[in-house]
């Protein structure tokens, strides 16, 4: 017997079809569809859980050891210190929490990642290189000013290095908006403007994946040469992370403002072979410094491998800041953490998360590092590049 819409058996049968459906739609817009990737703007962006969430063990089980008048000493420094740090992927609303009880005046966030996107811990790839990436960008814009207007004036959108003062005398949360690569900018010059209207104040020029800055040889576009100069006149921070060397020397010789390279480690400590801006050798290392620039560290432990002991931990990170100390000088160092929600990812121990931050400080109080060195690290060297690009 046929079945018409008005036989009950046709919608039972259709629900169940739908039911079925409906994890196949799911996948698909989790993996793209197989005639092609399916638009940037599509595919999840608000974040689920906090960086916090998958970051084992925590940072308050680790000690660094002090004697209580050094640990005075650092607990204080610490209080009056402006603590910034240049890269990570943490705007859930406990991000902000752990933010504040970690002491971190300033985060610069990547709200969009060239390539990827993170959901229940785990990442995924977007192959998209420029469909519906501007739009992307604006709501990924959308959502931290939706975190900034539910805080009730806690969280400030950081534009300039006067709010980063205000943002310490007031007792706030400051916010670097960034992106980690430029395919929101969808290989449009006017796009860099809209950002920054917008309170773009730091961009990635490109991550792991071709796009219209980006080479498949890990070269810049003549397109990102011309980014680099409008990031110059409008007071955006350039950041060189995940070039290569040559990449390196093209963005060197285009920028007329300091730069940052944002979440790096140094070949120097590790003994490995310098890679382009992941792995600074160097000249890499004395070129920034010449610059007038900063070298952001990572915390992952990939970057900071163990010295000391089984794992890695806040004294092997140290160890990267000292070194760049005798190279170059103090001036030239400063955090980068890379923090992003991902299970399986090995922080540095004693800073698995934002909350471990003061750590950074008491280990180079152990050290025999001075206040004023400790103060630049933590916060006064990027204040000084911020100073010089954002101030027109």
């Amino acid at each position: 017997m046929t079945r018409t819409r008005n036989h009950p058996g046709f919608w039972i049968v259709n629900l169940i079809v739908l039911v079925a459906f409906v994890p196949t739609l799911q996948a698909q817009l989790t993996m793209g569809p197989s005639k092609g990737p399916v638009p940037a703007d599509t595919l999840p962006l608000r974040p689920d859980m906090p960086c916090s969430a998958v970051a084992q063990p925590r940072p308050d089980g680790y000690r660094v050891a002090l004697t209580p008048a050094q640990e005075k000493r650092a607990d204080n420094l610490y209080q009056k210190s402006i603590v910034i740090t240049a890269h990570d992927h943490c705007f859930h609303p406990d991000d902000f929490r752990d933010q504040e009880a970690g002491g971190v005046t300033v985060r610069t966030i990547k709200l969009t990642t060239d390539g990827i996107y993170w959901e229940d811990a785990k990442r995924f790839p977007i192959e998209s290189e420029v469909m519906g990436w501007e739009k992307r960008g604006r709501n990924a814009f959308g959502l931290l000013q939706e975190q900034i207007s539910k805080s009730q004036g806690k969280i400030v959108l950081v534009k300039s290095v006067s709010d980063i003062y205000r943002v310490k005398r007031e007792g706030k949360l400051g916010v670097i908006a960034s992106f980690e690569g430029g395919r929101p900018l969808e290989g449009k010059l006017e796009n860099v403007g809209k950002f920054h209207r917008l309170g773009l104040r730091d961009l990635q020029i490109f991550w792991a994946v071709p796009s219209p800055l980006r080479t498949p040889d890990n070269m810049l576009t003549p397109f990102g040469l011309q980014v680099i100069g409008d990031m110059n006149r409008r007071g955006i921070v350039v950041d060189l992370s995940h070039l290569s060397a040559a990449a390196f020397a093209q963005a060197m010789a285009a920028t007329s403002k300091p730069i940052v390279v944002s979440h790096c480690g140094v070949a120097g400590v590790t003994g490995s072979k310098s890679s382009g801006t992941d792995g600074l050798g160097d000249d890499t290392i004395r070129a920034i410094a010449a610059n007038g620039g900063s070298v952001c560290l990572h915390f992952y432990s990939g970057y900071i491998p163990a010295r000391h002991g089984p794992n890695s931990t806040v004294e092997d990170l140290v160890d990267h800041v000292d070194y760049i100390r005798r190279l170059v000088g103090i001036d030239y160092v400063s955090l980068g953490t890379d923090y992003f929600p991902e299970k399986g990812a090995a922080w540095i121990q004693g800073a698995e998360n934002t909350r471990g931050m003061s750590n950074v400080a008491r280990e180079m109080v152990r050290r025999g590092f001075t206040d004023e060195e400790i103060q630049k690290v933590l916060g006064l060297n990027l204040i000084r590049v911020y100073q010089k690009v954002w101030e027109r």
